[in-house]
């Protein structure tokens, strides 16, 4: 499928995540420097790849349960109609040299917000204005990228990982998890043993233990 421009969102509707993320920050990002080779403002919520390990669910997700709630009910009512996904890239201020998304499948939703100008999705050398305006792209297919703009800039990504035979083919759900509140704070609750996740008290790191070699 063509990218295809999918209706526009009310500000109201992504409000009470813009204000999120305009209080606190994900963290600056420096496994994509084949994305942006300075780093930034880019992580994921959802299910993610964990290096020698099968995919789980982003310590972006347990370090912040309620912005994993937002994206849940922002993707039900608008993204969920189009596509399913598995994973929620955020992106605040992150320019993207050309590139394709190795990794994922199928048709992503991207969607912008903030009070940037310019700042247009190039999909194989066509713009699109993504600004409140949801758009499918098979973006493991299409060569992509940012143009340059003012302001400040946020873009969700929802997507699909692609499964891996290492893994058996395997990939959690994203409804396999939910957000929570439990004792008077969010938490991300796996549903099939009712584990709770927040804060310091996540999954072990992938190389939590592992010796350096030499």
């Amino acid at each position: 499928m063509p990218p295809t421009l999918v209706g526009y969102v009310p500000r109201e509707d992504i409000q009470d995540i813009w204000d999120y993320l305009d209080k606190y920050s994900l963290g600056m990002n420096h496994y994509r420097l084949k994305v942006n080779a300075e780093g930034g403002l880019s992580q994921c919520l959802g299910i993610v790849g964990r290096r020698c390990l099968p995919p789980d669910i982003s310590r972006q997700s347990w370090l912040h349960p309620r912005l994993h709630k937002m994206l849940q009910d922002f993707g039900e009512k608008h993204v969920r109609p189009h596509v399913n996904w598995t994973s929620v890239q955020v992106n605040k201020n992150f320019t993207c040299a050309p590139h394709k998304d190795i990794g994922n499948m199928g048709d992503s939703y991207i969607i912008g917000f903030g009070t940037y100008a310019g700042g247009e999705l190039v999909i194989e050398d066509a713009p699109y204005h993504v600004h409140q305006r949801g758009l499918l792209f098979n973006g493991s297919q299409h060569l992509h990228w940012t143009r340059p703009w003012v302001g400040d800039r946020y873009t969700l990504v929802f997507h699909t990982l692609e499964p891996k035979a290492r893994f058996n083919n395997i990939v959690p759900a994203w409804s396999d998890y939910e957000a929570v509140e439990d004792g008077g704070k969010w938490k991300i609750k796996r549903l099939s043993d009712g584990q709770l996740l927040w804060g310091k008290n996540g999954l072990p790191h992938p190389l939590k233990g592992r010796k350096k070699e030499g």
